[in-house]
């Protein structure tokens, strides 16, 4: 009975193990920096001249980890002629991700602008207006444009239900984009422009950005730039999740959690049946 009970105890210390390191590969699959349910807000980061731009899931309400301005805005400004922007945030290295069809994705961007604005601009030509394009893997899906007044702070408010091209977005394939296109004209009509007055044409576009850090001349707070997804729970790998980029779809052993050590804790499992018998066996003769 001695050596029953020591192999039930040595089965029972292997499985335990087996089993922590199946959560732990779970827990990789499905950490802080990955979208889920209840991680499904994009944030948007980017570069204080506004030339490059970024997303991420992952925010840190105390100290800004990824390598975004440091005053937690991009400006630009022209004294005279327009201010042309054309900024993208996109998220690489996306897991298998599916959205709810028929929800609604909200993206809410925070910006200030002084000058002409669409129609009102000069020159022959209308200004773009504040255009918002939602892309899955560098195509578009989703677009908006807004009228802005070019005389302040505005917050942009973006609503969008899921479509069918939307739902499901393959790992390193479909990656998500949010591109923004603006432009302000310098308003140099008024008496006094550049001799009395400072007249040129400003944007600011506020990103996700601990408000602590953010440069005070802003007075912007709360101002995080983002995007809300309707993100669906996966209970278990389906087709596209973990596939190596051909397309082939399917799912092997490596991109199912724990494949691996599930099967060693069968064995083990099997090896247990058969040994306690043995050991029986042995002791009755």
């Amino acid at each position: 009975m001695r050596l029953v009970s020591k192999s039930l105890i040595l089965v029972l210390l292997m499985v335990t193990s087996t089993l922590s390191v199946i959560n732990a590969e779970i827990s990789s699959r499905q950490n802080k920096y990955d979208p889920s349910v209840t991680n499904n807000i994009l944030w948007l980061f980017g570069s204080e001249d506004m030339d490059s731009g970024f997303g991420h899931f992952y925010f840190n309400e105390t100290y800004p980890e990824f390598e975004s301005s440091s005053k937690g805005y991009g400006y630009k400004t022209v004294s005279n002629d327009r201010i042309s922007i054309d900024i993208s945030f996109e998220y690489h290295n996306s897991n298998y991700m599916l959205l709810e069809l028929g929800e609604v994705i909200r993206g809410t961007f925070y910006i200030e602008s002084w000058g002409l604005t669409g129609s009102d601009c000069t020159g022959g030509n209308a200004c773009k207006e504040f255009t918002v394009t939602f892309k899955k893997a560098g195509l578009p899906v989703a677009s908006d444009t807004f009228l802005t007044g070019g005389s302040g702070q505005e917050t942009i408010n973006w609503e969008f239900a899921v479509a069918d091209n939307m739902t499901e977005w393959k790992k390193n394939q479909d990656n998500i984009e949010v591109q923004i296109e603006y432009e302000v004209q310098a308003d140099n009509s008024a008496i006094g422009c550049g001799t009395v007055f400072d007249c040129s044409a400003e944007i600011y576009f506020f990103y996700t950005h601990p408000d602590e850090n953010r440069d005070n001349t802003a007075d912007c707070d709360g101002c995080n730039s983002n995007m809300i997804l309707p993100i669906l729970e996966i209970d278990e790998p389906l087709p596209g999740d973990g596939e190596d980029g051909n397309g082939d779809g399917g799912s092997d052993s490596e991109s199912t959690p724990g494949f691996t050590t599930a099967l060693m804790l069968t064995s083990m499992m099997a090896a247990a049946v058969v040994l306690v018998p043995k050991k029986n066996k042995e002791l009755e003769e």
